[in-house]
């Protein structure tokens, strides 16, 4: 039994609102290798009605033709007494799409044969049929020059089945498998599937060898392009039928990470039609990210919004990550949205993050040493803003609660990022074997904030509990950077650090140490005491230390990085804050 039609016509079925069926409609006909002139998104709600879409294409007959698609989806999806009659219903709608003409300076259009198709996920009502017929007949007689059809559920299913589906994402049985496994669980946890990973690298990388073009892009790769869009937008139709964002928040986040290193992967980072492709699925993503920052700020605001009452136990440390997984997700949205909108309120940005940070009263307090991605992200945030002494202020709250936890309990932020190891600490009060807190990045990543903000009564205590607890300080280098003399150690000589960020936990590198001491000649002492100003000169001295171009930036795409760093756990580079002493 074939089941892709099946799969298909639920899928259909499920987009119950009537914009959903505006954005996947397009995709099909750009399959078919329809030119369109025209999306609902241009022309809904103005005076265009019946041509929803314009596109110009080969029908069934073989002849191109200008076609004007009337979409009809949501409440309207079926042909029904109320739909036929109502003000800007079917009647209307396609009386319009024969009388009122289409603008546009694209030659030859008006020469071309002209059929208007009512396009919807539903069915005709019984009651209705034979009024819809006669009208049909009436308004496109078979001896006038206007065609006329209409493609409901089954024309749809069939349509999406054999030009989008069946030719690119459902094309053998281990994609059928997949597709049908990421859906029937895709709430069943709260990580990425390796189905869906699977499925998006069979897309990407297995499907076919990228072997470039001459003036336009291979149709078999706009396809596959178009897949990538089609399976973000399932992904985020069924987490709305969950009523969770977060899942589509994380898997179309895989796929903007996914496709931006195989453009990498293929040195296509500033070729302008693959950028097209790109730039739809990531603005797809933002969309996706506004909506659930939208949705989620009224509760993350509240006092403790972000504690789960549900969570039980586990919400010692569940409030923690999920606060911290939110407050990067939000500063990158509040960020992006700057960099997108230079007009965007920027004092209304930097309340939204307080507000937040006020709220949840754990905003401060990192676990693993990997929080240190949302730390500086808070930091650099406000620094961007100027707002210098918020910065102190949530610098100087993170040290406190590091220095109190390991007051109390002997234990800092786990090194290995291990959230298990978190929990049974917080079970046992006793550190497992594999907890790592001897060597803390995350600390030498707090004393160089220090030099930056000038925080200089605090950085004397910080200097007071690393040498009285003998803490080693440690940043990790890439070996890949520009003034590097490790480059004979990489591992990955395949892949430049652009391409390792995106595709992998990048581990190809050393571990850089920073003592807050210095050799004091004069007394003969290895580990001698350091003023302010002297701390600030070693890392001056320390500045270039790791430098590095990235394509990702050359090429205007600077802020995925940080998408990047978080969805592979790799901790930020000191580029990220050095640039800054």
């Amino acid at each position: 039994m074939d089941i892709k039609p099946i799969i298909v016509r639920e899928y259909l079925e499920s987009l119950t609102e009537s914009e959903e069926l505006d954005l996947i409609f397009p995709i099909l006909l750009e399959s078919k290798g329809f030119t369109i002139l025209s999306k609902p998104n241009e022309y809904k709600g103005f005076p265009q009605y019946g041509k929803d879409v314009v596109a110009i294409g080969k029908d069934e007959d073989g002849i191109t033709k200008r076609f004007y698609f009337e979409i009809k989806g949501g409440e309207d999806r079926d042909v029904t007494t109320s739909t036929y009659h109502k003000k800007d219903g079917i009647v209307e709608s396609l009386r319009e799409a024969k009388h009122r003409e289409f603008t546009t300076s694209r030659k030859n259009f008006y020469n071309l044969p002209l059929k208007v198709i009512l396009v919807h996920n539903g069915e005709i009502k019984a009651n209705i049929s034979e009024t819809f017929d006669g009208f049909i007949k009436l308004e496109f007689p078979d001896s006038g020059n206007i065609e006329f059809d209409r493609w409901g559920i089954s024309e749809l299913t069939k349509l999406f089945s054999e030009d989008l589906f069946g030719v690119n994402l459902l094309t053998n049985k281990k994609n059928t498998k997949l597709f049908n496994k990421v859906l029937i669980n895709l709430n069943a946890n709260d990580d990425i599937q390796n189905d869906f990973e699977l499925l998006i690298d069979e897309l990407l990388f297995e499907e076919e060898a990228w072997n470039g073009y001459k003036r336009t892009v291979p149709r078999r790769w706009k396809l596959i392009f178009e897949s990538l869009k089609l399976i973000s937008f399932i992904i985020y139709t069924e987490s709305k039928e969950y009523n969770n964002l977060e899942i589509a928040r994380k898997y179309v986040s895989f796929v903007v990470i996914r496709f931006w290193f195989w453009i990498l992967k293929n040195k296509l980072e500033t070729d302008k039609k693959i950028l097209y492709y790109f730039n739809q699925v990531f603005f797809f993503y933002y969309r996706l990210l506004d909506e659930y920052i939208g949705r989620t700020l009224p509760i993350a605001r509240m006092k403790d919004g972000l504690f789960s009452e549900t969570g039980g136990r586990y919400e010692q440390i569940g409030y923690t990550v999920r606060t911290f997984d939110y407050l990067f997700h939000l500063t990158f949205f509040l960020k992006t949205t700057i960099l997108f909108d230079p007009n965007f309120d920027k004092k209304l940005a930097r309340n939204i993050l307080v507000e937040v940070l006020e709220a949840n009263n754990v905003s401060a307090r990192p676990l693993i040493d990997i929080h240190s991605i949302t730390i500086i992200n808070v930091l650099n945030f406000f620094i961007a803003l100027d707002d210098l002494e918020t910065a102190k202020k949530y610098l100087i709250e993170v040290c406190g609660y590091i220095t109190l936890r390991h007051r109390d309990y002997k234990i800092l932020p786990d090194a290995n990022n291990s959230i298990s190891n978190v929990i049974k600490f917080t079970e046992s009060r006793i550190k497992p074997i594999y907890y790592s807190d001897s060597t803390s990045p995350l600390l030498n990543v707090i004393m160089e904030y220090m030099i930056i903000l000038g925080v200089e009564d605090r950085f004397f205590f910080m200097k007071k509990f690393i040498n009285d607890n003998q803490i080693d300080l440690g940043l990790f280098i890439p070996h890949l950077n520009k003034y590097s003399v490790s480059l004979d150690l990489i591992k990955e000589k395949d892949l430049d650090l652009d391409e390792q960020l995106f595709s992998k936990s990048v581990d190809d590198g050393y571990q850089s140490e920073l003592k807050v001491s210095k050799v004091d000649y004069e007394n003969f002492e290895l580990n001698g005491d350091i003023s302010f100003e002297e701390f600030k000169e070693k890392l001056l001295n320390r500045k270039n230390e790791f430098e590095f171009d990235y394509r990702t930036d050359v090429a205007g795409y600077g802020f995925l990085r940080d998408l990047a760093h978080f969805h592979y756990k790799t901790p930020y580079f000191p580029d990220m804050w050095r640039v800054m002493l």
